[in-house]
């Protein structure tokens, strides 16, 4: 209906097939077209969007981020506003197909300045994905470095675990990682818990290879 296309009733529709059926040319549009067509809603293209999500914080740019693409998915849709729409919810579930799907990328690349691909709901299936990869689009450097942090500290993990503890002690580690895990008489981390999760891997290293008297 927004787009001018009326809506048919079952008789109506059986009578067009019917019409088809009997017609002899090749392709045929059953269709009913309003009058005059309903200006389809559109969402608005948002000036300067990136350097006014540079000034926010993480959980703000995210938290704006989502509020733009419900906002855009909601136009598309035909929506009042984005509270209709649940962050979590897969776009298939919502109603998209592969013309609404298109429409979106063609109103986020507007809102956004960038150049999305045209699988975008296929690849971020719901509005919370959508929201973190345009965010890593707009803030490329930022999402490296927070994936670098979390690569870096998993792959220190893992690491740990494949050490032999025969590797440790012949290096004169293993009394100084000791030291850092085992709680002291009052079950607390020897008061340093806080201090060492603070610590970046580098830190840590030195702390060890020092005997913990860092």
């Amino acid at each position: 209906e927004r787009a001018g296309v009326q809506p048919l009733s079952v008789e109506d529709g059986l009578a067009l097939f019917d019409t088809a059926v009997s017609s002899d040319r090749a392709v045929l549009i059953p269709a009913r077209f309003a009058q005059t067509r309903t200006k389809v809603r559109r969402g608005r293209p948002i000036q300067g969007l990136a350097e006014r999500l540079a000034v926010m914080d993480q959980d703000q740019r995210q938290a704006a981020l989502s509020d733009l693409v419900k906002g855009q998915v909601a136009a598309v849709l035909g929506f009042a506003d984005e509270s209709a729409i649940e962050s979590r919810r897969l776009f298939q579930d919502l109603g998209f197909d592969s013309l609404t799907a298109v429409e979106l990328r063609n109103q986020l690349n507007a809102a956004t300045g960038l150049r999305l691909p045209a699988t975008l709901i296929f690849d971020y299936p719901t509005p919370h994905d959508l929201t973190r990869f345009v965010l890593e689009q707009l803030f490329p450097a930022a999402a490296a470095a927070a994936a670098d942090v979390s690569r870096s500290d998993t792959e220190v993990r893992r690491l740990l675990t494949t050490i032999p503890i025969s590797r440790l002690r012949a290096a004169g580690l293993l009394e100084s990682l000791f030291s850092l895990a085992a709680p002291d008489e009052d079950g607390e981390m020897n008061g340093r818990t806080e201090e060492i999760d603070t610590m970046d891997t580098d830190l840590l290293i030195q702390l060890a290879l020092e005997g913990g008297s860092s």
